[in-house]
């Protein structure tokens, strides 16, 4: 049975796993810790955010709690396949498979959160009589986010949730497991930031040559890697404005994306066999019909401009990157 906070009655144990990793305290690092113990630290910070913000990713009254706990998730994520192989690999492996399925439950939400916002912000700019149909696109997103939102509950107050936090928990408090090595967490953070850099390279030279969609996302996918890889770092390491540029990249290829995924679902809700809108007859809405194409129009047009526009924030990203091998080459001088 389900509380009206959306927490089963009968999971205390795992509400208890939960406070516990959202109270836990950050953990130190120096240059000579252990690359290990620098992967604990940034689990110390986002399974603690995971911990605190999924109540309200659960309860579902503010999306930021949403987004906030997807990012955390992704973030470590991304810094466990980074690290991975100064790790324990079986580990690592399942780590990351957990933290890619509960990231998978809270993707679709924020999507249509990001869906639904856009909407009611081009209905502001609409004719009065086009309202009612904007009502009506509005509630198909709606419903589909209900679905999405029944999946995510779900994951969030299941035992393979629990178990993720308890394997957390033991990670920030007991060590990450890891062979022992003589390589200094420095060091090694100095070369996981260069084989993020040059993954980066090779997507955004790929992106250069033929910008799709699928390119400039993966282009996306990267930066941000490479900016958490980055923030990792920076405790022990001079990085600048890596970070900065890699996240103004990011951002930029995150509204192409955005545009993309607005442009496809409108799409298919203006195409759909059987239309999703009706009317007060029940024969289709046609004004909604059309809006929705219209909306798709939109998106195509704002996914074309920003086709281009990452290239300014990726030459940004280039002499950040040059500032930092400069500064590394003087350091080992």
């Amino acid at each position: 049975m389900i509380r009206s906070d959306g927490r089963p009655d009968d999971s205390r144990e795992r509400w208890d796993v939960e406070s516990a990793l959202a109270a836990v305290e950050p953990v130190p690092v120096s240059r000579e810790d252990p690359p290990a113990e620098h992967v604990r630290a940034l689990l110390s910070v986002r399974a603690r955010a995971l911990a605190a913000h999924a109540p309200g990713a659960r309860a579902g009254d503010d999306p930021e709690e949403l987004h906030k706990a997807r990012v955390s998730v992704r973030r470590m994520r991304a810094v466990l396949k980074a690290t991975g192989k100064r790790l324990d690999p079986e580990w690592c492996r399942r780590t990351r498979t957990e933290l890619g399925v509960l990231g998978r439950a809270l993707g679709p939400v924020r999507d249509l959160d990001v869906q639904l916002s856009g909407l009611r912000e081009a209905t502001e700019s609409l004719e009065e009589r086009e309202h009612a149909a904007a009502g009506r696109l509005e509630a198909v997103l709606l419903e589909e986010r209900e679905h999405a939102r029944s999946a995510l509950l779900e994951a969030l107050s299941s035992e393979r949730y629990r178990e993720l936090l308890e394997t957390l928990a033991r990670a920030v408090h007991e060590g990450v497991p890891a062979p022992g090595t003589a390589e200094s967490g420095a060091q090694a953070l100095r070369a996981v930031l260069r084989n993020r850099l040059v993954k980066v390279e090779r997507a955004a030279a790929r992106a250069r040559e033929s910008p799709t969609d699928a390119r400039l996302h993966e282009l996306r996918i990267r930066a941000k890697g490479l900016r958490y890889c980055a923030e990792l770092a920076a405790p022990v390491l001079e990085i600048g404005e890596l970070p900065a540029a890699a996240e103004r990249l990011q951002d930029v290829l995150g509204r192409h994306q955005d545009a993309a995924v607005t442009e496809h679902r409108m799409h298919r809700l203006a195409t759909a066999p059987d239309s999703p809108f009706e009317g007060a007859t029940r024969e289709p809405d046609v004004t909604a019909v059309l809006l929705a194409g219209r909306l798709a129009e939109s998106a195509r047009a704002r996914r074309a401009e920003l086709r281009e526009a990452w290239r300014p924030a990726w030459r940004e990203l280039v002499n950040a990157a040059a500032e930092l091998s400069a500064g590394s080459e003087a350091g080992r001088g």
